[in-house]
């Protein structure tokens, strides 16, 4: 008799992806960089009513790209991949848990501070040096090293 093996959609989560039904604000922007990952930092951008693009703005994170179904694949035929594009509408967080991929070479712990690359908004905990800045408002609520996806935590700062 053939096993069948099922293994789409079976990790614990992806980046972007919202880690339960918790309190948290979420709202839309308007993006202004060429393309957005999920899961990635986002700063305000005030050159359009709503703008948002990667980075950071003074160590404070304004929202973190939220994950969507409901987006055409990047590539043909698919490999699953899929991005927001120039000033399409983007969900944010703004306050909550996430879902982020975890990038660089250095290891975090729970309860650590995030580090993040202003150009392109990934998350890592590479020392802070060139693009790569400290966050104050993301903390890592699970341990992690590069390439894990791991919980994190949100918080409006002004």
């Amino acid at each position: 008799m053939t096993i069948q093996n099922f293994n789409i959609y079976t990790a614990k989560g992806y980046a972007g992806e919202l880690v339960d039904s918790g309190p948290r604000v979420v709202q839309t922007g308007i993006l202004t960089d060429a393309d957005l990952d999920f899961g990635v930092a986002l700063k305000r951008d005030t050159s359009i009513a709503k703008g948002v693009a990667k980075g950071a703005a003074n160590g404070k994170i304004f929202a973190i790209s939220q994950r969507e179904y409901n987006h055409e694949a990047s590539t043909r035929p698919s490999d699953g991949t899929t991005k927001y594009l120039e000033s399409e509408s983007v969900s944010i967080i703004r306050q909550g848990y996430l879902y982020i991929k975890l990038d660089g070479s250095t290891s975090i712990t729970a309860g650590e501070v995030l580090h993040v690359d202003n150009a392109t908004g990934v998350f890592s905990k590479d020392s802070v040096a060139g693009n790569v800045i400290a966050t104050e408002n993301v903390v890592a609520d699970e341990d992690g090293v590069a390439g894990d996806i791991i919980k994190v935590r949100l918080d409006i700062v002004s």
